[in-house]
């Protein structure tokens, strides 16, 4: 079995240059995901990654994208040109996506793709009806979840998707969003790193960590204004990710010396980062509707780090690690300040034994191996003719 992988997500080696092009950091949440996926598909099979790179004539520092093409382990990422020209730029992937293609070997070939992004899943689509090949969705959230979208943006998105030949979904509520003809499909809940990088000396002391999407609904300034409360001054905040109001975010944090904003951070240095942290943070509020359709990526992240985890209501990570995280009422002041104040009250070898539980259960059930395993089984039952 082979598989094409149409994306956005670069290969891991080539992703720090390619945030420095731009002018506002990308979000890498989406960029994480699908490179950890294509890496454990990497462990089983081979991989042609069509990358559709992001691209912004503004808020990017260059012109256009050209071709290229980076192979890594079982894995060949195929870059395609991205012109300036907007409304040529989906023709141009077609017409690259079909050449490309047709150098490859298409017998017992399987074309998985982000369901979220028009121009991924629209190129699938055209690949399928071309070259006759079966399109599995990968469903990592609903349309209306994300910032800044229309109403048209999401039934676009839903009438591509809804002739799928199968679906993998992080939760049972996306599946049922998407896969309206109950074609076959999977739940894979999160994946995790196997590997992590070597820890590297800790030159901040002791402090919690977050690293992430830092925007005001996922509760950013919530943990600011609670870590504030916090009399001791030999304990520290650090903050990384893609912010969006960096100037409210700096006038949150204020004059308080001992929260740091490390503004974006390569994967690797976010994975060091959570490996000495007393505790690694996870603010966002309770919502019913990402509680439904989300399983929150980052708190996965932190449970493979062996530090401790503070998170809020997660209905479905509290089934599955209701000992292993210490669990904050809601995202509320008080609540996440009780939190922090908990996790300082545990002794170290308390927070180590935590940490230890956490990563054993999280590899156990989402390190890339299995979740390689488990889709590829999925592939070859269901979906391979």
């Amino acid at each position: 079995m082979k598989i094409i992988y149409i994306t956005t997500s670069l290969c891991e080696d080539d992703y720090p240059d390619f945030q420095k092009l731009w002018k506002i950091p990308l979000n890498s949440s989406n960029q994480n995901f699908h490179n950890k996926v294509i890496r454990a598909l990497g462990k089983y099979h081979h991989v042609d990654v069509l990358s559709l790179r992001p691209f912004s004539i503004t808020k990017c520092g260059l012109t256009r994208l050209y071709r290229a093409k980076t192979i890594k382990d079982n894995v060949t990422y195929h870059y395609l040109k991205v012109t300036p020209y907007r409304l040529f730029r989906n023709v141009s992937f077609k017409r690259q996506a079909s050449k490309l293609i047709k150098s490859l070997s298409l017998e017992d070939t399987i074309i998985l793709t982000d369901t979220i992004n028009p121009k991924t899943i629209a190129l699938a689509n055209k690949i399928k009806k071309k070259y006759h090949l079966p399109v599995v969705g990968l469903c990592t959230d609903s349309p209306s979840n994300i910032s800044g979208t229309s109403r048209n943006y999401t039934l676009y998105l839903f009438n591509q998707s809804k002739n799928l030949d199968g679906y993998i979904s992080l939760t049972k509520e996306l599946n049922d969003l998407f896969n309206a003809s109950q074609k076959p499909s999977l739940i894979v809940e999160g994946i995790v790193e196997e590997k992590l990088p070597e820890r590297i000396d800790n030159k901040y002391g002791k402090y919690f960590f977050l690293g992430g999407a830092l925007m005001k609904r996922y509760g950013v300034y919530d943990l600011i204004n609670s870590f504030k409360k916090l009399p001791q001054k030999d304990i520290n905040l650090l903050i990384c990710g893609h912010h969006y109001d960096e100037e409210t975010l700096k006038k949150t944090i204020g004059g308080d010396k001992r929260i740091h904003f490390l503004k974006c951070l390569i994967n690797k240095e976010v994975l060091k980062l959570e490996m000495n942290a007393l505790a690694n943070i996870n603010p966002r509020p309770y919502s019913e509707d990402l509680d439904r359709f989300s399983i929150p990526s980052k708190t996965l992240e932190y449970l493979r780090s062996g530090q401790p985890v503070i998170s809020v209501k997660n209905s479905k990570l509290m089934k599955k690690f209701p000992e292993e995280i210490i669990w904050a009422k809601s995202s509320q002041v008080e609540d996440l300040y009780f939190a922090l104040n908990h996790c300082l009250e545990l002794t170290q070898e308390e927070r180590k034994a935590l940490g230890e539980k956490g990563k054993e259960k999280v590899l156990k059930l989402y390190s890339l191996s299995t979740v390689g395993k488990q889709i590829s089984e999925f592939l070859a039952s269901n979906i391979i003719k």
